[in-house]
Protein backbone atom coordinates (compact mmCIF):
# COMPACT_ATOMS: atom_id res chain seq x y z
CA UNK A 1 0.00 0.00 0.00
CA UNK A 2 2.66 2.40 1.47
CA UNK A 3 4.44 2.03 -2.58
CA UNK A 4 1.30 2.36 -4.39
CA UNK A 5 0.84 5.76 -2.52
CA UNK A 6 4.38 6.94 -3.06
CA UNK A 7 4.49 6.12 -6.64
CA UNK A 8 1.11 8.08 -6.78
CA UNK A 9 2.91 11.20 -5.10
CA UNK A 10 6.38 10.49 -7.16
CA UNK A 11 4.10 10.47 -10.67
CA UNK A 12 1.64 13.58 -9.26
CA UNK A 13 5.16 15.51 -8.31
CA UNK A 14 6.70 15.08 -12.40
CA UNK A 15 3.04 15.76 -14.09
CA UNK A 16 2.77 19.07 -11.83
CA UNK A 17 6.79 19.89 -13.18
CA UNK A 18 5.79 19.36 -16.42
CA UNK A 19 2.66 21.80 -16.00
CA UNK A 20 5.21 23.89 -15.17
CA UNK A 21 7.74 23.79 -17.43
CA UNK A 22 4.62 24.15 -20.40
CA UNK A 23 3.49 27.36 -18.86
CA UNK A 24 6.44 28.66 -20.44
CA UNK A 25 8.38 29.80 -16.98
CA UNK A 26 11.69 29.44 -16.20
CA UNK A 27 12.45 27.21 -12.44
CA UNK A 28 13.50 30.33 -11.13
CA UNK A 29 13.08 34.17 -12.04
CA UNK A 30 16.19 36.59 -11.66
CA UNK A 31 16.23 39.72 -11.79
CA UNK A 32 14.97 41.58 -15.26
CA UNK A 33 17.84 43.37 -17.27
CA UNK A 34 17.26 47.05 -18.19
CA UNK A 35 19.20 47.24 -21.16
CA UNK A 36 20.34 50.14 -22.81
CA UNK A 37 19.61 53.15 -20.59
CA UNK A 38 21.89 55.97 -22.04
CA UNK A 39 22.29 57.32 -25.91
CA UNK A 40 20.26 56.73 -28.87
CA UNK A 41 18.22 53.93 -27.98
CA UNK A 42 14.95 52.29 -28.27
CA UNK A 43 13.08 52.25 -25.07
CA UNK A 44 9.96 50.04 -24.21
CA UNK A 45 7.28 50.41 -21.44
CA UNK A 46 5.02 47.63 -21.11
CA UNK A 47 2.57 47.95 -17.96
CA UNK A 48 0.96 44.91 -16.55
CA UNK A 49 -2.58 44.79 -16.95
CA UNK A 50 -5.25 42.73 -15.18
CA UNK A 51 -4.53 39.19 -16.85
CA UNK A 52 -0.90 39.54 -16.82
CA UNK A 53 -0.46 36.47 -14.61
CA UNK A 54 -2.26 33.46 -13.94
CA UNK A 55 -2.26 31.23 -10.25
CA UNK A 56 -2.33 27.84 -11.08
CA UNK A 57 -2.79 24.80 -8.90
CA UNK A 58 -2.16 21.44 -9.51
CA UNK A 59 -2.48 19.30 -6.28
CA UNK A 60 -0.84 20.55 -4.35
CA UNK A 61 1.74 22.66 -6.36
CA UNK A 62 1.18 25.94 -6.38
CA UNK A 63 2.69 27.96 -9.22
CA UNK A 64 1.98 31.61 -11.78
CA UNK A 65 2.32 32.16 -15.28
CA UNK A 66 3.50 35.69 -17.04
CA UNK A 67 3.57 36.36 -20.09
CA UNK A 68 6.40 35.98 -22.94
CA UNK A 69 7.34 38.93 -25.15
CA UNK A 70 9.25 39.70 -28.41
CA UNK A 71 9.70 42.92 -29.87
CA UNK A 72 11.64 43.60 -33.22
CA UNK A 73 11.97 46.00 -35.89
CA UNK A 74 11.12 46.12 -39.20
CA UNK A 75 11.59 48.71 -41.99
CA UNK A 76 8.01 50.19 -43.72
CA UNK A 77 8.03 47.41 -46.26
CA UNK A 78 8.36 44.55 -43.72
CA UNK A 79 11.87 43.69 -44.27
CA UNK A 80 13.23 42.20 -41.04
CA UNK A 81 15.62 44.95 -39.17
CA UNK A 82 16.97 43.30 -35.96
CA UNK A 83 15.22 42.21 -32.30
CA UNK A 84 14.74 44.64 -29.72
CA UNK A 85 13.64 42.74 -26.68
CA UNK A 86 12.81 38.82 -25.84
CA UNK A 87 11.91 37.31 -22.48
CA UNK A 88 14.75 34.97 -21.85
CA UNK A 89 13.54 31.76 -21.58
CA UNK A 90 11.97 31.89 -25.39
CA UNK A 91 15.96 32.56 -26.31
CA UNK A 92 17.58 29.72 -24.07
CA UNK A 93 14.46 27.08 -24.67
CA UNK A 94 15.08 25.62 -21.04
CA UNK A 95 11.62 24.57 -20.53
CA UNK A 96 12.58 21.64 -18.30
CA UNK A 97 9.46 19.31 -19.63
CA UNK A 98 8.56 20.41 -23.19
CA UNK A 99 8.56 18.64 -26.41
CA UNK A 100 12.12 18.27 -27.96
CA UNK A 101 10.91 20.97 -30.52
CA UNK A 102 9.99 23.50 -27.35
CA UNK A 103 7.28 25.64 -27.12
CA UNK A 104 6.75 27.60 -30.94
CA UNK A 105 3.44 28.20 -30.36
CA UNK A 106 4.26 30.75 -27.57
CA UNK A 107 5.48 33.23 -29.58
CA UNK A 108 5.23 32.16 -33.24
CA UNK A 109 5.53 35.35 -35.43
CA UNK A 110 9.09 36.16 -33.80
CA UNK A 111 10.10 32.43 -33.65
CA UNK A 112 9.68 32.09 -37.34
CA UNK A 113 11.80 35.62 -38.45
CA UNK A 114 15.89 34.95 -39.45
CA UNK A 115 17.89 33.11 -36.68
CA UNK A 116 19.86 35.61 -35.25
CA UNK A 117 21.67 35.86 -31.72
CA UNK A 118 19.63 37.22 -29.08
CA UNK A 119 21.31 37.02 -26.02
CA UNK A 120 22.28 40.72 -25.23
CA UNK A 121 18.63 41.54 -25.82
CA UNK A 122 16.99 39.38 -23.83
CA UNK A 123 15.59 39.38 -20.32
CA UNK A 124 14.01 37.41 -17.46
CA UNK A 125 10.01 37.59 -17.30
CA UNK A 126 9.63 40.96 -15.50
CA UNK A 127 7.54 39.83 -12.43
CA UNK A 128 4.14 42.35 -11.52
CA UNK A 129 5.98 45.06 -12.32
CA UNK A 130 6.44 47.77 -15.24
CA UNK A 131 8.88 46.04 -18.40
CA UNK A 132 11.57 48.80 -18.97
CA UNK A 133 14.05 48.18 -21.68
CA UNK A 134 16.46 50.26 -23.96
CA UNK A 135 18.15 48.71 -26.68
CA UNK A 136 20.78 50.85 -28.67
CA UNK A 137 20.05 49.24 -31.80
CA UNK A 138 18.79 52.33 -32.86
CA UNK A 139 22.50 54.05 -32.97
CA UNK A 140 23.35 52.10 -35.52
CA UNK A 141 20.69 52.42 -37.83
CA UNK A 142 20.06 55.07 -40.48
CA UNK A 143 17.53 57.89 -39.50
CA UNK A 144 13.60 57.11 -41.01
CA UNK A 145 10.50 55.53 -40.11
CA UNK A 146 10.27 52.02 -38.46
CA UNK A 147 7.41 49.59 -37.75
CA UNK A 148 7.87 47.97 -34.50
CA UNK A 149 6.41 44.54 -33.92
CA UNK A 150 5.54 43.32 -30.59
CA UNK A 151 4.17 39.64 -29.87
CA UNK A 152 2.47 38.56 -26.61
CA UNK A 153 1.26 35.69 -24.80
CA UNK A 154 0.56 33.95 -21.69
CA UNK A 155 -0.60 30.27 -21.63
CA UNK A 156 -3.57 28.78 -20.06
CA UNK A 157 -5.93 31.75 -20.89
CA UNK A 158 -8.82 29.59 -22.66
CA UNK A 159 -11.72 31.35 -23.62
CA UNK A 160 -14.87 29.66 -25.35
CA UNK A 161 -13.37 30.38 -28.99
CA UNK A 162 -9.80 28.74 -27.67
CA UNK A 163 -10.55 26.15 -25.30
CA UNK A 164 -8.20 23.67 -23.58
CA UNK A 165 -9.77 20.90 -26.10
CA UNK A 166 -8.93 23.05 -29.05
CA UNK A 167 -5.63 24.80 -28.05
CA UNK A 168 -3.91 23.08 -25.51
CA UNK A 169 -1.84 24.77 -22.90
CA UNK A 170 -1.16 27.51 -25.41
CA UNK A 171 -4.84 28.91 -24.88
CA UNK A 172 -5.70 31.94 -27.13
CA UNK A 173 -2.86 32.38 -29.96
CA UNK A 174 -0.43 34.92 -29.19
CA UNK A 175 -1.66 38.58 -29.91
CA UNK A 176 0.82 40.56 -32.67
CA UNK A 177 0.88 44.24 -31.95
CA UNK A 178 2.41 47.28 -34.29
CA UNK A 179 3.55 50.78 -33.82
CA UNK A 180 5.59 53.21 -36.06
CA UNK A 181 8.50 55.22 -35.13
CA UNK A 182 9.93 57.67 -36.64
CA UNK A 183 13.92 57.67 -35.57
CA UNK A 184 15.24 61.17 -36.79
CA UNK A 185 17.22 62.85 -34.32
CA UNK A 186 14.97 63.81 -31.59
CA UNK A 187 13.05 61.97 -28.97
CA UNK A 188 9.57 60.19 -30.09
CA UNK A 189 7.04 57.92 -28.71
CA UNK A 190 4.04 55.79 -30.10
CA UNK A 191 1.71 53.38 -28.46
CA UNK A 192 1.10 49.80 -29.88
CA UNK A 193 -1.65 49.21 -31.67
CA UNK A 194 -3.23 45.33 -31.92
CA UNK A 195 -3.11 44.13 -35.30
CA UNK A 196 -3.74 40.44 -35.72
CA UNK A 197 -2.27 36.77 -34.19
CA UNK A 198 -0.17 33.77 -34.31
CA UNK A 199 -0.36 30.51 -35.40
CA UNK A 200 -2.63 28.90 -32.07
CA UNK A 201 -0.35 25.54 -32.84
CA UNK A 202 2.97 27.63 -33.84
CA UNK A 203 3.29 25.78 -37.33
CA UNK A 204 3.70 28.90 -39.49
CA UNK A 205 5.17 32.89 -38.79
CA UNK A 206 1.92 34.07 -40.53
CA UNK A 207 0.31 36.89 -38.76
CA UNK A 208 -3.47 36.47 -39.18
CA UNK A 209 -5.56 39.62 -39.20
CA UNK A 210 -7.86 40.26 -37.08
CA UNK A 211 -8.90 39.34 -33.55
CA UNK A 212 -11.95 36.76 -33.60
CA UNK A 213 -12.17 35.26 -30.86
CA UNK A 214 -9.64 37.15 -28.58
CA UNK A 215 -10.52 38.49 -24.99
CA UNK A 216 -8.18 38.76 -21.63
CA UNK A 217 -5.41 37.81 -23.99
CA UNK A 218 -5.93 41.44 -25.01
CA UNK A 219 -5.54 43.17 -21.91
CA UNK A 220 -2.40 40.82 -20.16
CA UNK A 221 -0.77 44.24 -20.69
CA UNK A 222 -3.15 47.71 -19.64
CA UNK A 223 -0.26 49.89 -21.74
CA UNK A 224 2.63 49.17 -24.83
CA UNK A 225 4.78 51.96 -26.00
CA UNK A 226 7.73 52.61 -27.88
CA UNK A 227 10.14 55.40 -27.73
CA UNK A 228 13.32 56.33 -29.59
CA UNK A 229 15.23 58.48 -26.57
CA UNK A 230 18.34 60.53 -28.20
CA UNK A 231 19.92 60.81 -24.41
Amino acid sequence: MKRIQLSTIVVAIMTAGFLVACAGEPEALPEPKNGALTGPRISLSLEPGPYYAKDMQFLWVKYTVWPQVAVWLEKPDGTYVGTVYVTEVVVTGKYAAAPENGRPEALPVWSHLPAERVDAVSSPTTVGATVKYGNDLAARLPAGEYVVKLETNRSYDWNATFTEKTSGVNGQPSVVYAARLVMAGERAEATFMPVGTGSVDGSDGNIRPGLHGIDTALELFSELKVSYEVQ
